[in-house]
């Protein structure tokens, strides 16, 4: 007996893609098929809070977990104990304290911001002290806004340099805040909209107004003048 199926349009292209993606996969080899597939990566939760979906997360130590997944234990920033260089991204499920979870893989990431301020494409961002959310600071870059969660941004990974200048002095061990010099057609020029957060250092005080250079280093921006 012959069975007569109809797809409409939709589901159509939905089995054509899906044709064409096992097709691809079949012209692979097993270890090929292996090494095409990113690994997921598991996290526990022991920061003693609830983790939100696209929070970030600092890695603490890294797990063996005989007969098991490994996993890394995550924190919040700014944990000391952890690797404040490392940052890890939540997916789109919560993580309560004590619980499993995955990471996202990068090098593109949605990250859920603080809402202190609007950013915008190009903006940098970094940790938050004692919180999940991201918000002015080194690690990733603004890619846009994402629609998936409510104050969520499509981000990448950046650990480049950038031009700034100090808003008022900075004594040598001290905090303060600096201003992005953005680089456009007529040369470079102050963003005076933002401030981001850093440390001064190199040794000696930094004066107000002054040129820098803004290195990213243990997930903040630490400063050096420009002579």
């Amino acid at each position: 007996m012959t069975r007569i199926g109809a797809f409409n349009p939709d589901q159509a292209q939905r089995v054509w893609a899906a044709t064409l993606g096992y097709e691809r996969a079949g012209s692979l080899r097993p270890d090929e098929r292996i090494l095409n597939e990113p690994e997921a990566i598991l996290v526990r939760n022991t920061s003693g809070h609830t983790i939100p979906p696209f929070g970030l997360m600092l890695p603490k130590a890294c797990f063996d977990a005989p007969q098991s997944y490994n996993y890394i234990d995550v924190v919040r920033a700014f944990d000391y104990d952890a690797n404040l260089s490392v940052v890890l991204v939540n997916g789109f499920k919560e993580i309560e304290n004590n619980d499993y979870g995955t990471a996202q893989n990068g090098p593109v990431y949605r990250v859920v911001h603080d809402n202190a301020i609007t950013y915008n494409v190009g903006d940098r961002l970094g940790c938050v002290a004692d919180s999940f959310l991201a918000g002015l600071g080194p690690l990733f870059r603004v890619l846009g806004e994402d629609d998936i969660a409510t104050n969520c941004l499509r981000v990448e990974f950046d650990f480049s340099i950038m031009m700034g200048q100090s808003v008022l002095s900075i004594a040598d061990g001290a905090a303060g805040v600096v201003r992005r010099r953005k680089l456009g057609s007529g040369g470079w020029t102050t963003d005076t909209s933002k401030s981001y957060p850093a440390r001064n250092d190199t040794g000696t005080s930094i004066d107000a107004d002054s040129r820098l250079l803004m290195l990213p280093c243990d997930g903040i921006f630490s400063i050096v003048q420009v002579c």
